[in-house]
C-alpha cells in the first residue's frame, strides 16, 4: 500500500542578478529581495542554493563566450513527492529575462550552466529548465 500525501509546493523562490557580485533574493515577491536566501524551511533554502548555482552558472558560460549578461532572474518552485518518502520529485525553474542581446545564444548558454551546475547535477530529482524572455517579475 503506498501512501499518499497532500500536494505541497515549495517557493516560488526568486534569485535576481543585477551583474554585480551579490545576487537578490526573494521568497514569493521578487521586490521584497535581499542578499540572504530564505529560512522559511529548509527546502525552500536548498532551491534558492539550486537557483544561486544556476546563476553562477551562467555568468561563467557567459564569461566563457565572452558575451554581456544583461539583468535576469530565475524563479524556482519546487514540488514536493506525492507519496512517502518525504522529498522533493521536481523543481522548475524559469529564468526570467533576457541573457545577452544575442537571444539565439540563450539556449546553448541556458543548456551548458544546466549541465556544469553541481547542485542540479546533485540532486535527486527531475529538474525542467525553460526561459521566459520578457522579465516578468
Amino acid at each position: 500500500m503506498v501512501l499518499k500525501v497532500k500536494p505541497k509546493f515549495f517557493g516560488p523562490i526568486f534569485v535576481l542578478f543585477d551583474g554585480s557580485e551579490t545576487l537578490q533574493f526573494a521568497y514569493g515577491d521578487p521586490s521584497e529581495a535581499s542578499p540572504n536566501p530564505p529560512v522559511n524551511s529548509p527546502v525552500d533554502t536548498m532551491i534558492a542554493s539550486l537557483g544561486s548555482c544556476i546563476v553562477r552558472s551562467i555568468e561563467w558560460v557567459a564569461d566563457q563566450r565572452n558575451v554581456a549578461l544583461l539583468p535576469f532572474a530565475v524563479k524556482l518552485v519546487g514540488h514536493k513527492a506525492p507519496e512517502l518518502p518525504g522529498r522533493v520529485e521536481k523543481v522548475e525553474i524559469t529564468i526570467l529575462g533576457t541573457l545577452v542581446e544575442d537571444e539565439a545564444l540563450t539556449p546553448r548558454i541556458v543548456k551548458q550552466a544546466k549541465s556544469i551546475c553541481t547542485v542540479s547535477n546533485s540532486l535527486n530529482c527531475e529538474i525542467s529548465l525553460t526561459v521566459e524572455s520578457a522579465l516578468a517579475i
